[in-house]
């Protein structure tokens, strides 16, 4: 255990002395920042902020990975370069369409996939208990690199994206440990202590921010986790790593009907219109008070759901509860405006 102590707190020291590297760095070359007066939807600071902290996460893990000599964890940082590309371009300002990011986050499933050979091929309820391989071998793309995006889109306070990823890397870790599976529980605790040096930063002042290619990374790596965690272990539902994660995935589908059919416009297009906006704008008027109200609703969620991780039918329950709660207080905060 001193070992495990040591080397997360070395994991951690390389997070927060890289990003604190590209706080200085952004401020004597103005580099990758993310400009305040840019007029943008979802823009809520005051200050320019480098918005390049998701390198300090993977350069950690990646540090992480070779000093535990996990094989697996080198296996997933290689295959999630296609989409840390594609976070990075956009953190430099480089344009990169919906389109080619979605297809980059499927090129990372599949070499996930390639790599390690892991597939959803479980879903907890007969007769989908043992998917054909083509099925399966689609499925895990599709939903590997759909909660890829799904962190990205409720990055929009400090330390939301951050915060949940590791409220989510503690119920891994915990999980993973008592399945006594050394492997997961490694790559779990070297994302949560990379993910922990770049939280302290930027939460609550936002000294640095996520950006795009540090949500990306999360993301795919909380996918891939899920996945192994179902692969490895058939006691474990499917339904209780989706449950897990339903916070970001809801906000993805509920935001694309929304957009879609409710207002007519692109799913692609940024609006000021998602729930922590909404919460920002109508109850907390503060960016961190904004990330503390929607995350002292997760922790309890998250911690309790945590004691039914084999039972399927539980964790539909779960999510069920979840969406109900979720758009009753979309639509409260909707009304109380319009009141």
């Amino acid at each position: 255990m001193n070992k495990f102590l040591i080397i997360s707190i070395v994991i951690f020291c390389i997070s927060l002395v890289v990003c604190m590297f590209f706080i200085y760095l952004s401020k004597q070359k103005g580099l990758f920042l993310d400009r305040a007066k840019e007029n943008k939807p979802q823009k809520f600071h005051k200050n320019d902020t480098p918005r390049i902290g998701g390198v300090g996460i993977f350069l950690a893990f990646l540090a992480g990975s070779l000093i535990f000599s996990n094989t697996l964890a080198l296996k997933l940082f290689f295959a999630s370069f296609p989409v840390i590309i594609s976070g990075f371009l956009e953190d430099t300002s480089i344009k990169v369409t919906p389109k080619m990011r979605l297809t980059l986050a499927f090129l990372s499933s599949f070499l996930a996939i390639l790599f390690t050979g892991a597939l959803l091929r479980n879903l907890g309820f007969e007769p989908f208990t043992h998917l054909p391989y083509v099925v399966a071998f689609v499925f895990t793309i599709f939903a590997v690199a759909g909660v890829t995006n799904s962190i990205n889109i409720i990055d929009g306070f400090n330390g939301l994206a951050s915060g949940f990823s590791l409220i989510v890397l503690i119920v891994f870790v915990v999980t993973s440990y008592k399945l006594h599976d050394v492997v997961l529980f490694e790559i779990s605790l070297v994302l949560f202590f990379s993910t922990l040096g770049f939280f302290v930063l930027n939460f609550p002042f936002g000294k640095i921010f996520l950006g795009d290619g540090g949500a990306y990374f999360l993301g795919f790596m909380l996918g891939e986790l899920s996945v192994f965690l179902v692969s490895r272990h058939p006691q474990i539902s499917p339904w209780f790593c989706l449950a897990v994660m339903i916070y970001p995935i809801w906000e993805v589908l509920f935001s694309f009907y929304r957009k879609k059919f409710l207002r007519g416009m692109s799913p692609f297009v940024p609006d000021r219109f998602h729930f922590h906006m909404l919460v920002f704008r109508r109850l907390t008027k503060s960016n961190p008070k904004t990330s503390l109200f929607i995350l002292s609703f997760i922790i309890p969620y998250e911690l309790t759901l945590y004691f039914f991780k084999l039972r399927s039918s539980i964790s539909l329950l779960f999510i069920l509860f979840f969406i109900v709660v979720y758009n009753m207080s979309y639509h409260a905060i909707v009304w109380r405006r319009k009141k």
